[in-house]
C-alpha cells in the first residue's frame, strides 16, 4: 500500500536553519504513516495468515497476534495526535478523516482480530477481554481530545461493546446497555445510516414493538441497510413467533403481519392476525400515558411496509421521496397483492387511532401518519396508489376537533414549518424516531434537527407539548389541502 500523503520538500532546509514548519509537520507526519503502513502490512499478513475456522494456537502466539494489533492502534493514535499538533495547517489536520484512517484503524486494528478471536473464544477469552479493554480505552481517548470524533468513533465503541456482551453471559444485559448507548449516540450523529438503527434493533430485547421499529427504520432508511444482510437478524426475531398459537397479544399479531408481508406471504394468516391486531390495538391505546412510543413505532412500521422494507422495488420508492415532489409513474414491480395488503394494514391501523383520538398516547402516531401523507402529496403516482385507502373523513373530523378558541391560524396557514412564539420550533419526541426515514427528508427544516441529542428547545420553555403536537397536525393537514 503505497503512501498518498504529500511529498516531503524540507530535505535541505536544515543546512540553512529556516525549516518552514509547514513543511516539517508534513516530513513528521509522512514519516508517521510509514509507520502505519508498516504496521497495518503485519496485522493484514497475521490475519491472512490464519484459517476462517476454529484453530489451535499456543499462548504466547495468540499474546503475540494481540501485540501486535495493538501496536497497530498505537501508531494510529500517534498519527492523529501529530496531525493534530498546533502548527498543522488546516489541510494537515484534514489528513486523517481524507484518507478514512479511522476506518481502516478500525478493519485492519480491530474488527479482524476481534473476529479471529472471537471464533477461538474457547482459547481467547482471556486475550479478548485484555484487547477489549484496551480498544476501548484507545477510543475513548481519541473521544477526549476530540469529541467531535464521536461521529465516526461511537459507531466502533457500540461495536466493540457488543463483542463484550456475547463472551460475558453473566453481564450481557450490563454490556448490552452500554452498547445501546453508543449506538444511540451515533444514531444522533448519524440520524440517515440504516446500519445503526439495524445494531439498536438487534439490541432492543425487551420490547418487541421497539425492535421491529428499529429493524424497519433500518431498510427505510436514507442510507438503507440492505435486507439481504440483515436477513440472519430477520429469521432470528420472525422464527420465534412462526409456530406460537393465536394469542390475544396485539404486540404479537403485530409481528405476524409484518413477518406475512415481508415474504410476500398474503394467506389467511395476515389477513386474521391483522384483524385481530386492530381489534386488539384500542384496547392498548387506552393504557395510562406512556413515554414507550408504541404508537409511533407501529405507524413507522407500516409505513416501511409500503415502501417494501428496502426489497428491490423499495428503490424505485425511495427515489420518489428523494426529491421534494415527482409526478413520475410510481413501480409496478412490487406484488400487487402484497402492496394492497400494506395499505390496508396502514390505513386500517390509523383508521383505528383516529377513532380514538381522544387518547393521548394515540395523536404521535397520527402525527407521523399526516408527516407521511403530506411527503406523499407531492407525489402524484403514490397518492394516486394510496389516497383511496386513506380514512379523509376520520382525519378531518380529527383535525377539525384541534381547533380551539387560541389556535393560531396565521402558523398553521403559513407555507413554513411552525414555529413558536420566540421564532424556534421545539422537538417532539416522534421527531427523533422519524428522522433519517428516507420519506421523511424534506418534513423538517434544514437546522430542525441538528441538536439530534434531545429537544432542541426545552417544550417547558415554549408551548406544552400537546400544543405544539396539534399545531404541527393542523399544519400538516393544511398543506396537504393546499396540495390536493
Amino acid at each position: 500500500m503505497g503512501s498518498r500523503l504529500p511529498p516531503s520538500t524540507c530535505q535541505n532546509e536544515a543546512a540553512t536553519g529556516s525549516i518552514d514548519p509547514t513543511k516539517a509537520d508534513i516530513a513528521t507526519l509522512r514519516e508517521q504513516y510509514k509507520k502505519v503502513i508498516s504496521w497495518e502490512n503485519k496485522c493484514i499478513w497475521f490475519d491472512k495468515k490464519q484459517p476462517q475456522s476454529t484453530i489451535y494456537l499456543p499462548c504466547h502466539r495468540w499474546q503475540a497476534i494481540v501485540a501486535t494489533h495493538k501496536h497497530l492502534l498505537q501508531e494510529h493514535e500517534r498519527f492523529f495526535s501529530r496531525s493534530q499538533m498546533p502548527s498543522a495547517s488546516a489541510a494537515i489536520r484534514n489528513v486523517p478523516f481524507n484518507y478514512a484512517m479511522f476506518d481502516r484503524m478500525w478493519r485492519y486494528g480491530i474488527y479482524s482480530p476481534l473476529e479471529l478471536l472471537h471464533r477461538n473464544l474457547s482459547e481467547t477469552l482471556v486475550h479478548m477481554l485484555d484487547f477489549i479493554d484496551y480498544v476501548s480505552s484507545t477510543l475513548n481517548r481519541f473521544l477526549a481530545f476530540d469529541p467531535a470524533l464521536g461521529v465516526v468513533l461511537y459507531e466502533q465503541l457500540g461495536d466493540v461493546t457488543r463483542y463484550r456482551m456475547a463472551i460475558e453471559r453473566q453481564d450481557r444485559k450490563h454490556w448490552a446497555r452500554i452498547s445501546r448507548y453508543w449506538y444511540q449516540k451515533a444514531a444522533d450523529r448519524n440520524p440517515n445510516i440504516g446500519r445503526i438503527q439495524h445494531s439498536l434493533a438487534v439490541l432492543s430485547h425487551s420490547d418487541v414493538l421497539q425492535k421491529l421499529f428499529y429493524l424497519t427504520k433500518a431498510f427505510v432508511s436514507v442510507q438503507p441497510y440492505p435486507p439481504g444482510h440483515g436477513q440472519a437478524t430477520i429469521d432470528i426475531f420472525f422464527d420465534h413467533w412462526k409456530n406460537l398459537p393465536f394469542q390475544h397479544d396485539m404486540a404479537a399479531h403485530f409481528v405476524i403481519v409484518h413477518s406475512a408481508l415481508l415474504v410476500n406471504d398474503s394467506g389467511d394468516r395476515f389477513k386474521t392476525s391483522a384483524n385481530i391486531f386492530m381489534s386488539l390495538l384500542p384496547r392498548h391505546v387506552q393504557r395510562p400515558r406512556s413515554l414507550n412510543q408504541h404508537e409511533v413505532y407501529i405507524m413507522s412500521c407500516n409505513i416501511a411496509s409500503i415502501l417494501g422494507y428496502g426489497t428491490p422495488e423499495y428503490q424505485h420508492m425511495a427515489d420518489h421521496f428523494s426529491k421534494q415532489n415527482s409526478g413520475a409513474a410510481a413501480s409496478e414491480s412490487t406484488s400487487v397483492q402484497k402492496k394492497a395488503d400494506a395499505i390496508f394494514l396502514t390505513f386500517g391501523t390509523l383508521s383505528v387511532l383516529l377513532r380514538h383520538s381522544k387518547f393521548p398516547n394515540v395523536v404521535p402516531g397520527i402525527h407521523i401518519s399526516l408527516a407521511f401523507l403530506w411527503r406523499v402529496s407531492f407525489h402524484r403516482s403514490v397518492m394516486e396508489m394510496l389516497e383511496v385507502a386513506v380514512p379523509w373523513q376520520a382525519v378531518t373530523a380529527f383535525l377539525n376537533s384541534l381547533f380551539s378558541h387560541d389556535t393560531a391560524f396565521s402558523k398553521i396557514e403559513d407555507q413554513n414549518f411552525p414555529v413558536g412564539d420566540y421564532g424556534t420550533a421545539a422537538q417532539l419526541p416522534e421527531d427523533l424516531l422519524i428522522r433519517g426515514q428516507v420519506w421523511s427528508k424534506f418534513y423538517y427544516p434544514e437546522s430542525f434537527l441538528k441538536d439530534a441529542s434531545g429537544y432542541g428547545i426545552s417544550l417547558d420553555e415554549l408551548d406544552q407539548e400537546e400544543v405544539v403536537r396539534k399545531n404541527r397536525c393542523l399544519w400538516l393537514g393544511v398543506q396537504i389541502a393546499k396540495v390536493s
